[in-house]
Parts: C-alpha cells; structure tokens; sequence
C-alpha cells in the first residue's frame, strides 16, 4: 500500500512539473503578452512609452512615429505600478537596443500604491532569472513562497494564466509571431464611460488625500537609474485628466510639487499636459484618467508636436497652454 502511494506520489509530481514546463514553454510563446514578444523579437525602438493602464490606452506610436520618424513601441501593460514598470523595462533592455526615450507616465495615483499592482502571474514564466524573482519576492512574498512547489506558480493565479497558455499553443501551432496589437497600443475602441468618477465621489464624498509612498518612489527611483545606465533620455509626463476629478483630489498640486521636485534632483524633465481643452469634457474621456479615441488622437498629435518642441527649445517643466 505503501509503495503504490509513493509510485502515485511520484507519478503525480511528474506530471505537475511536465505541465509546469508547458506552461513555461507556451507562454513565453503567446506573442499577446508583452513579456513574451519584447524577448523573443528584436523591436529595437528609439522611443518607449511606460506605465500602466491610462498610456496603454493612450500613447498611440503610430502617430508619434509619423510625427518625429522615430520609431516608438508602447511597453505600458495593465494596472502595473511601478515596480512592475521597472521589470518590464529590465525585460526589455536584456533582450533590445537601449532607447533614445522613455516616456513615463507619472500621477498622483501611480505614487500613492493603492491604486496600480505588480501583476506577478505575468512574469511567472521568468521567475528563473535572478532579478525577477528578487522582484517578486518582494511584491508578492507569499506567491514566491508557493511558487517552488510544482506547478504552483501557474496554479496560484491560475484564472490569469490557463487562457493564455492555451493561446501560446495557438501562436505555436500556427507558426504566429505577431501580436494582435504589434505596436503594444490598444486602441480605446467602442470605450464608454465607466463611472469610476461616481463610485470616486461616493466613497470619498469629501475628497481623498494621496499618499507619497515611498515603496513606489523606491521602484521609480530604479527606473531612473535604469534609463541613465543605458543612456536613455527619461521624460516624466502626466496626461490629461478630466477637471471634474480634480476637487476631489485634495493634496493633487503638493503632490505635483514633489514629483517636479523629484525630476529638478535627477535631472530629468516633467511634463503635465495640464490645460488642454479637452479635460473640461466628458466627450473625450472614457474614466476620468483615460482618454477615448477622439480625445487620444489629441493628445497624441499635442504630445508629439511638443516633443518635436523641445528639440529646439530648453526641456521645460511643464507644457504651455494647448
């Protein structure tokens, strides 16, 4: 009786480190994951944008590229702080040419830490390479923990990952190497307003004050560090937001204060694309941090018409008026 549990036991382990390697093997394969196509292809672009959700659905590189003829890719992924910003990059600069620019969205929210995560389930595949499980080891300690038994890493957070490995079968069989989205944007098509202002004002009807944390001050300090090891020129930018957001935001300009005042201690410049005519409507935003198409395409054309701008003028803090 003994041995046949120990011969089950055996047989069970095998099977869950086969799978466990499956799932290494295909997800590292599915080209609609960022981290899988920015290390299996050389995209080798001169300018980056970085962050979470608002420029993912934002910062169209297509239109940037058709601007300033530089080549642009959009590595931002979704809800990610600052940590996750950092891995990303790192994942990036270890299998592409360094870029001339990084564009880093920064805002109130992506320095308080409540509000954007480390998505580990993303880098599972890559919890191998020694900085990467350093850096889930320190934003996600219990996963890590689990993570050396078999299977364990996929099984955690398994909702997240069993589609996507079934794609990456998909991508495999059929020889894809491209991604739905090749340029990393994600157009915000058909995107409705989301009423994420309301549930803001109904939770806190007098307002929410942001906290500076300084774990995400800690990963965005890295992230400088990284760009200037590799000779990248960083650009901190915050894009439009909807002005009706504002009064509820009760600390928003000691926080841009401390954000200009980081930037001024790096040497690094800070956009706030903070008067644009588009924030005082609801037309063009889907949430009150994200543009729709009508107001992305704006911003977009702003965006670049200012960084061509700077080619010719100091890199001043803050954009004038647009």
């Amino acid at each position: 009786m003994l041995k046949k549990i120990l011969v089950i036991g055996i047989l069970l382990i095998s099977i869950l480190f086969g799978m466990e390697k499956g799932y290494d093997y295909f997800l590292k394969r599915n080209m609609n994951l960022k981290p899988a196509y920015i290390t299996c292809h050389r995209i080798d672009a001169d300018v980056l944008f970085l962050g979470p959700c608002e420029p993912l659905w934002m910062m169209d590189p297509a239109v940037f590229q058709l601007a300033t003829g530089l080549k642009a890719y959009n590595l931002a992924t979704v809800h990610a702080n600052f940590a996750e910003n950092e891995a990303m990059l790192h994942l990036y600069l270890d299998h592409n040419k360094a870029p001339g620019y990084i564009f880093l969205y920064v805002t109130t929210e992506s320095v308080d830490g409540a509000f954007n995560v480390f998505n580990t389930y993303a880098f599972a595949p890559y919890i191998d390479h020694e900085w990467i499980a350093a850096q889930i080891q320190e934003q996600d300690t219990s996963y890590f923990k689990f993570s050396r038994f078999p299977f364990m890493k996929y099984a955690y957070y398994g909702d997240y990952v069993h589609f996507n490995c079934l794609q990456g079968i998909k991508h495999t069989l059929s020889g894809r190497e491209t991604p739905y989205f090749p340029n990393g944007y994600v157009p915000p098509h058909d995107m409705v307003w989301d009423g994420r202002l309301e549930r803001f004002a109904k939770q806190y009807p007098k307002g929410r004050v942001f906290k500076w944390n300084p774990e995400e001050i800690k990963h965005l300090q890295s992230i400088v560090n990284q760009a200037a090891l590799s000779g990248s020129q960083l650009v901190l930018y915050e894009s439009p937001m909807l002005n009706e957001i504002k009064p509820y935001i009760l600390n928003r300009e000691e926080i841009r204060e401390k954000i200009s005042t980081f930037a001024v201690t790096n040497k690094i410049p800070y956009w706030v694309f903070d008067t644009m005519k588009i924030s005082d409507s609801r037309d063009y935003f889907f949430s009150v941090l994200n543009t729709n198409q009508a107001g992305s395409a704006i911003f977009n054309k702003t965006f670049a018409a200012y960084f061509i701008q700077q080619q010719t003028e100091p890199w001043i803090k803050t954009p004038s008026d647009h």
